[in-house]
């Protein structure tokens, strides 16, 4: 009904959530194609998006045309349940490093129901299928914040990976996005050499940018075949999104798990060392047939 009412023109449509807003965000999500990035913070993206003059229309809108919102403190405000539980499963003493690397491969097997860098409750279904993988890459200390399996060909109302309506084939990119030092991500870019169908991006707090694309490549990570419609393509890998994600992503540790620490804690002062030099990363094993995006982290 949405697409229908956007396609005659109407350019403003006011959803009544009747406090069902999940139903709201399902709607708004399959209107417009949207950077992966924000798959496990869709509050923070309809935040940072509401002011656009003009959506992604089509298969390969540009990002770059609308302005994402400035951060604010909605990005980070809990609920407080959820701040609650954010205390209880996060706020643990961190002696070293290593202490973080545990934290993130306990929630990658679903061991814990929460995360700074997620508003959702747990674990997405398609994780489970990659999660004990997830939990060996985080122990080497590559901290995974979102992810998708390759997916070829599959049903759409697949309880794990399907989405859409029914009747229809799913198929989706591997993709992994993680925190790592530099030495890590130094040993990825090489590792990357031998593997040709993977693309990166790297980031850090500061802006230093590493990648094996350019600013301008768009890459289509999930798409869906459906009856009497065209190719449904809902979410991308989009470079100069990823360069707005990165303050966000990076602003999580200290106001989504460092602040869960008192000033001058030992705890706190760790978290803002990672967050100060680590790099953010986006892997993508194109080859979504017969490519293996966990091999690049072997022997590392």
């Amino acid at each position: 009904m949405c697409k229908k009412i956007l396609a005659h023109g109407i350019k403003t449509v006011h959803l009544y959530t009747l406090n069902m807003e999940k139903s709201a965000l399902a709607i708004l999500m399959n209107l417009d194609v949207r950077p992966i990035f924000w798959a496990n913070r869709p509050k923070s993206y309809l935040s940072r998006t509401i002011g656009w003059d003009q959506y992604p229309h089509g298969r390969w809108g540009d990002s770059r045309n609308p302005s994402y919102g400035a951060l604010s403190d909605y990005q980070f405000m809990r609920p407080r349940a959820r701040g609650k539980k954010l205390l209880e499963e996060w706020a643990a003493p961190l002696k070293s490093v290593e202490d973080i690397y545990e934290k993130f491969k306990v929630y990658c097997l679903g061991k814990l129901k929460s995360s700074p860098w997620s508003e959702l409750d747990g674990l997405q279904p398609e994780t489970k299928i990659i999660n004990e993988h997830l939990g060996k890459i985080n122990l080497k200390g590559f901290l995974t914040i979102n992810s998708q399996p390759a997916v070829n060909g599959e049903k759409s109302d697949s309880p794990s990976v399907g989405w859409g309506r029914p009747g229809g084939y799913v198929y989706q990119k591997a993709y992994l996005e993680f925190f790592c030092s530099k030495d890590k991500l130094n040993a990825i870019v090489d590792k990357c050499k031998s593997f040709p169908f993977v693309t990166y991006i790297a980031v850090n707090k500061g802006g230093s940018w590493i990648s094996n694309v350019a600013l301008t490549d768009v890459n289509a990570v999930t798409w869906g075949v459906f009856p009497a419609k065209e190719i449904i393509q809902p979410t991308v890998v989009d470079p100069a999104s990823f360069s707005v994600w990165k303050d966000e992503a990076f602003e999580i540790w200290s106001r989504g798990w460092a602040s869960l620490y008192p000033e001058g804690d030992p705890s706190r002062m760790l978290l803002e060392e990672v967050q100060s030099s680590y790099f953010l990363v986006s892997l993508v094993d194109n080859d979504y047939i017969n490519g293996d995006i966990f091999a690049v982290f072997a022997d590392l």
